[in-house]
């Protein structure tokens, strides 16, 4: 009995992994929300494409590059807090988890010229967080399902039960990134970046069923609780392109554009599962899968960034957006891998991007007030992220205020503070728990900049 209710466990827990894995979701989470950085950058809501005349540009901009008329040293760390309030089954669950992070650390050089300007960067900037957490539990009419294979019968174990589930993800994205800028004309500058892009992700998922009502009294049925627990392990790698451009429109007035290429992203899941069950008499089964590796790979497409900023020295307004068509995300499968299992589920996949997924324009509002007679900034800004799900309600937008201020220490060093609050809905459902969350999502986010100029 004990090995046939172990191959069970087995089929459940390789199905559940599979089940989390390589789907259409999987392929576009990589970019979505990919906020940047810069502690200026982002307590103007993001909308730098036409301001970017920092370190930063590297990311934002890099045309902007060529107004750095000083070298400096540029470093940043981060502290996040999400909170996750979901609810599931009519009970309400709270869950807050801290990260703090090494946000950026780079050199940016203004290098002598004949005439115009010439400037490069390089650096280490963490870009994306997949920084989560989700704690939920209830009371579950409904059937998800769940059972054992005893002999000849089969027995349920699946409705009427207690539910609790954990799930906890820490990781990001990084760019180790070499930029230039320069100008072309008395009015237009142009830059590239170059990025390898690395990251990874540590996922957690843990479910627990339990017979709180003694529902399951019959033998061999006299099931007590289900304990599931399974960890994935994903590293990120690839290299990303990006062309910037950049006019001034007289002295107060500059647009700026920026294409990102599509960026082909090798993906590498590490998953390991157990499962143990419980009897009434307290008997149990424990069982533990060997660590399996799965490797694939996904583009992402292309984007276009666009921006405009007013400044005359003591106000600076800002505006930019940002357009990607998510359905043009692609898992990408080798002409050997067609016929193989194993990769027959991708092809599946990217006909359920081009079917369920649409293109999305973000934007970015932001301004900046240097106070008069005095070396203090004053920063604030708003951003929409729209979800990339065709006829996605707008509570599922993710919505971004920002605020920070920005001291002038003296004519070598400036230090940035900067606050960032988001807010969004999320609806989650895996094959454990039918009727699904929904997540009402809040993450604030404090970021620390220092600028050294040489």
């Amino acid at each position: 009995m004990k090995s046939l209710k172990n191959f069970l466990f087995l089929t459940v827990v390789m199905i559940a992994a599979q089940s989390y894995a390589q789907n259409a979701f999987d392929a576009v989470r990589i970019v979505q929300d990919e906020s940047g950085f810069g502690a200026r950058a982002l307590a103007m809501g993001g909308a730098y494409s036409g301001v970017a005349d920092d370190y930063s540009a590297i990311y934002w901009n890099p045309a902007g590059l060529a107004q750095i008329r000083r070298s400096n040293f540029f470093g940043e760390v981060s502290h996040l807090n999400f909170n996750n309030a979901a609810t599931f089954q009519e009970s309400l669950s709270d869950e807050n988890q801290n990260y703090t992070r090494l946000n950026s650390l780079g050199f940016a050089f203004a290098l002598p010229t004949r005439r115009g300007s010439f400037a490069i960067a390089l650096g280490y900037n963490r870009v994306k967080d997949f920084d989560q957490n989700l704690a939920f539990s209830g009371f579950n009419r409904e059937s998800n399902g769940l059972g054992f294979d005893f002999g000849d019968d089969f027995y349920l174990f699946d409705k009427d039960v207690y539910q609790t589930e954990e799930i906890n993800e820490e990781g990001g994205l990084n760019q180790w990134s070499l930029g230039a800028g320069m100008a072309l004309s008395p009015n237009f500058t142009a830059g590239v970046t170059g990025s390898v892009w690395d990251g990874e992700s540590a996922y957690q998922f843990t479910f627990l069923q339990q017979d709180r009502d003694n529902f399951y009294q019959q033998f061999p049925a006299d099931f007590d609780s289900y304990l599931l627990s399974r960890t994935i392990k994903t590293d990120y790698s690839g290299f990303g392109l990006k062309l910037g451009g950049m006019f001034s429109a007289g002295n107060a007035i500059r647009l700026g554009g920026a294409v990102g290429l599509p960026t082909t992203f090798t993906v590498k899941e590490n998953y390991q599962a157990n499962d143990r069950i419980v009897f009434d008499n307290g008997d149990d089964d424990v069982w533990e899968s060997d660590p399996g590796l799965f490797e694939y790979k996904v583009k992402t497409p292309f984007y276009i960034d666009g921006g405009i900023s007013f400044s005359n020295g003591l106000l600076t307004l800002a505006g930019s957006a940002r357009y990607r068509d998510w359905s043009q995300t692609r898992f990408e499968v080798s002409g050997d891998q067609v016929g193989d299992p194993n990769y027959t589920g991708l092809l599946e996949e990217n006909q359920r991007l081009r079917r369920d997924f649409r293109a999305t324009l973000q934007y970015h509002l932001g301004g900046e007030l240097r106070l008069p007679g005095s070396n203090v900034l004053l920063r604030g800004g708003y951003a929409v992220y729209p979800s990339p799900l065709k006829n996605a309600s707008g509570d599922l937008d993710k919505r971004v205020i920002s605020g920070g201020m920005g001291f002038l220490l003296d004519r070598y060093v400036s230090l940035d503070f900067t606050y960032l609050r988001g807010s969004w809905q999320q609806e989650s459902v895996d094959e454990f728990t039918p009727g699904g969350t929904l997540e009402e999502i809040t993450a604030h986010k404090v970021l620390v900049g220092l600028s050294y100029r040489f």
